[in-house]
């Protein structure tokens, strides 16, 4: 085959200097970081690994890949001046110390916020797959602003209740001012939504309630005190509130907490206090989908519906779901206290959902409301509890020096927290993907956050800055960027030496037969790359970490068999390559780990028996395991567990491989593995530290040997065999018989005692049959019957004679 190509008169220097220079790289390419290699531009050598830098450098001494640690590049010819890499920062944009509030002495108005976490904001640059550390400070701030809302079920059920609470502002005031002097009380209610099926359907039409005088229409939430630190205005509240009723048992407690929440100039919830949402009921909450008995399709949007205070358009919309009520909640900033006096389990898996949630028992009068409200503030401010907002592709690690609560739900929590104390804990980030994200961590109740910027670096400055028409790129056929070719249309190849032109000197047909693997197939380099050249040039894949190779484009380092859901079993393990053949992917192991898909360690720690031998030597060690040999009387992970074996057991089967000729010597292998050493001797050695051991041959004949008890200096055991066999004689002995003909003479013994006993029990009831026939048989004879008539007996004969007869 002729093949022609047209080229520039550099581009015959280019293409000789590319052979060259990949003959040079196929020496060097088993050096370095192999992560780094597949890279084909600077961005893409920045996203596989921290340790990846590129190399820019056009001059003749840079021979080697491009992407390749910073000391494989030096080392490779690259000048320093043009490696490019990307220096991890963290920078600390915002940093004020903790403290707590400041008080004006004489009016209580509070002149100063508190800051309870330091720093405020950071900005931190990494690398993907780079980990870096922030370092924070956490203060338990000490009279710090409280807001408590209470939020209370007006049901007919709960009327004892709202009696009972109307003195709790003024004493709820007096506990809590000894512990914050800027606190604020209000007061909210809820019922259910007022349409049927959750009333009556008479009260739906004509908005009159049956259950008494006091009752009021039903309604769904309602605003009765907005936040105030007049707690006196909270009794005078709650004495003009008037109870309502519905139809269902399940309340609209949800929809109430909603509008309570996100409703924040109706409810008057400071932004530089500690947010509290009480809660009180003793029946069940609806659910979002519970509308759709009303008719009500439309989500609940999260949005404040409130108009005069009220909840007016509960009908439009359907309940909130548990999973938006929390993510609301948590974006707002507020603990919430559930205190039940009914279905307690329900509230407390409720408030197990809910971040930063507390559940508490009430009493069927709501008198110890007080009592809740004291020791849940207690426990909150008796702890730290960290969390942070959910960022995509970034990984959060905390440690602290704090006493950490096991099994907590939360990244963070410090228990035994005093008012005025402090924590210090640091953040681990690491990026797993290239998306700029800013997140923030916070302490659950405190409105203060620390502000994270992550940038991730995944590019180069250079790829924005190209050389157009460069000369390194055959004389101007492409641009120069970051020290690679982008070739302009029509040209192509590493260095743009190669043209898409089709004219009569030069067989496009002929090319295209290199990229492909037989003239079976019509598909040019498998449909996944360029044929440029008369070589396949594959195409990018986009999927991330995905790369595209072989002679034909027919590899793909995403397509090795999986183990444990990873390929090759993971990086760790081994990485998907081209095979010898550049046509066919093949799990290529890491040292330590073989097999199909590396799924099968080399090392043998784990085979490792206790006396230091591999399988106890009596199995083999395949991928880690040990697997016992066939026969063997032992067992268990190591091979080395026998309930039935002695000590001696250990070495019979290397005996019977030097004594035994016979069917009961062991395999070959068997015989292989013995690493004792033998002598053969003609008494017992006369040592210290040795076993005796017998066994016994098919001819009955009995074999001593002694062994050591321990190793020798130099690791070895010795087994001493003596030479001659002890053989019973037959003229003396029992046991000289033949065992088959023993045991033969034993059954027909057994059988014939076994008849005679027969015969004896036969013939001993034949004897008490013919003496009781005997007797029988006399008395028969002795017998004297009475000859009598039957006085009731009657002839069966008649005698009729005819009257007529003879006449």
């Amino acid at each position: 085959m002729n093949l022609t190509l047209r080229m520039d008169p550099l581009r015959g220097v280019y293409l000789i200097s590319i052979l060259f220079t990949f003959s040079l790289l196929q020496a060097v390419s088993s050096e370095g970081l192999e992560e780094c290699h597949p890279a084909k531009s600077c961005g893409s050598c920045m996203r596989i690994d921290p340790r990846c830098s590129w190399c820019k450098d056009t001059s003749d001494t840079f021979i080697s890949l491009r992407c390749d640690t910073r000391e494989e590049l030096e080392q490779n010819g690259c000048s320093p001046a043009d490696i490019l890499t990307t220096v991890s920062r963290v920078e600390i944009v915002q940093d004020l110390h903790v403290r707590d509030p400041t008080y004006d002495e004489a009016t209580d108005e509070l002149l100063e916020e508190a800051i309870p976490i330091e720093p405020q904001e950071v900005r931190i640059s990494l690398r993907r797959g780079e980990t870096q550390t922030i370092k924070a400070k956490v203060r338990q701030v000490a009279d710090y602003p409280v807001d408590l809302y209470y939020l209370m079920d007006l049901s007919f059920s709960m009327n004892d209740d709202l009696q009972n609470i109307q003195g709790l502002g003024e004493t709820l005031g007096v506990r809590m001012r000894q512990i914050t002097r800027s606190f604020a009380l209000g007061f909210g209610s809820f019922v259910d939504k007022p349409v049927s099926p959750f009333i009556n359907p008479i009260q739906a039409v004509t908005n009159k309630v049956s259950c008494s005088d006091d009752c009021v229409p039903t309604y769904s939430f309602r605003n009765e005190l907005r936040l105030n630190q007049n707690t006196t205005l909270f009794s005078d509240k709650v004495r003009n509130t008037r109870i309502s009723t519905n139809e269902d048992e399940a309340e609209g407690t949800l929809d109430a907490i909603m509008q309570a929440t996100v409703c924040k100039g109706h409810i008057g919830w400071r932004d530089d206090a500690r947010r509290l949402l009480l809660i009180t009921s003793d029946a069940p909450f609806h659910i979002e989908g519970d509308g759709k008995m009303a008719g009500i399709l439309t989500p609940n949007d999260g949005e404040c519906h409130l108009d005069e205070d009220s909840y007016q358009t509960s009908h439009l919309y359907d309940y909130p779901s548990i999973g938006q009520l929390n993510d609301t909640l948590v974006e707002n900033n507020i603990i919430t206290i559930f205190a039940i006096s009914g279905e307690a389990s329900l509230y407390r898996d409720l408030a197990n959902i809910i971040q930063g949630a507390n559940f508490a028992t009430l009493t069927s009068s709501s008198s110890n409301i007080e009592t809740i409200i004291t020791d849940t503030y207690a426990a909150i401010t008796g702890s730290i509890k960290m969390t942070y907002s959910k960022p995509e592709g970034i990984e959060l690690s905390f440690r602290s020096n704090c006493t950490r609560l096991e099994n907590s739900p939360y990244p963070l929590e410090c228990s035994d927290i005093a008012d005025g104390g402090e924590i210090t804990f640091e953040v681990d980030v690491t990026a797993t993907r290239c998306v700029n994200q800013t997140f923030t961590i916070y302490p659950i109740g405190f409105e203060s956050r620390l502000t994270v910027h992550v940038s991730v670096m995944c590019n180069c400055s250079c790829e924005l800055k190209p050389d157009y028409n460069s000369s390194y790129c055959s004389g101007g056929s492409g641009n120069e960027v970051c020290g690679i070719c982008e070739c302009l249309p029509g040209r192509y190849g590493d260095m743009c030496e190669c043209t898409g032109e089709n004219d009569e000197q030069q067989d496009q047909t002929a090319k295209d037969q290199f990229c492909k693997p037989d003239n079976s197939s019509s598909v040019l380099c498998s449909g996944r790359g360029e044929c440029i050249c008369g070589e396949c040039r594959c195409h990018q894949s986009p999927e991330a970490g995905e790369e595209i190779s072989g002679t034909y484009c027919e590899c793909n380092n995403q397509a090795c068999p999986l183990d444990d859901g990873e390929v090759c079993g993971g990086s760790e393990r081994g990485e998907c390559v081209c095979g010898l053949d550049q046509r066919t992917n093949e799990c290529q192991c890491r040292p330590g780990y073989t097999g199909e898909t590396c799924s099968c360690p080399t090392q043998t720690d784990t085979c490792r028996a206790s006396n230091g031998r591999i399988c106890n030597d009596q199995g083999d060690c395949t991928c880690g395991k040990c697997y016992c040999r066939e026969g063997s009387k032992f067992s268990g992970p190591q091979c080395d567990e026998c309930l039935t074996c002695t000590e001696c057991d250990r070495y019979i089967n290397c005996v019977k491989c030097v004594r035994f000729n016979t069917t009961d010597r062991p395999s070959e292998e068997e015989c292989a593995a013995c690493i004792y050493v033998i002598h053969n001797v003609t008494e017992q050695p006369r040592l210290n530290n040795t076993g005796s051991c017998s066994l016994s041959d098919l001819n009955n004949c009995s074999i001593s040997f002694w062994h050591d008890s321990e190793e020798t200096v130099n690791g070895t055991i010795n087994i001493y065999i003596r030479e001659k066999e002890d053989c019973p004689h037959s003229e003396t002995s029992l046991v000289g018989l033949e065992l088959h003909f023993l045991i033969l003479l034993i059954v027909i013994g057994i059988i014939l005692i076994g008849l005679l006993l027969i015969f004896i029990y036969r013939l001993y009831t034949w004897y008490l049959d013919r003496k009781e026939y005997q007797q029988f048989l006399a008395e028969k004879e002795k017998a004297q019957w009475e000859k009598t008539s039957n006085p009731i007996y009657k002839c069966g004969t008649r005698k009729y004679v005819n009257p007529m007869y003879g006449k």
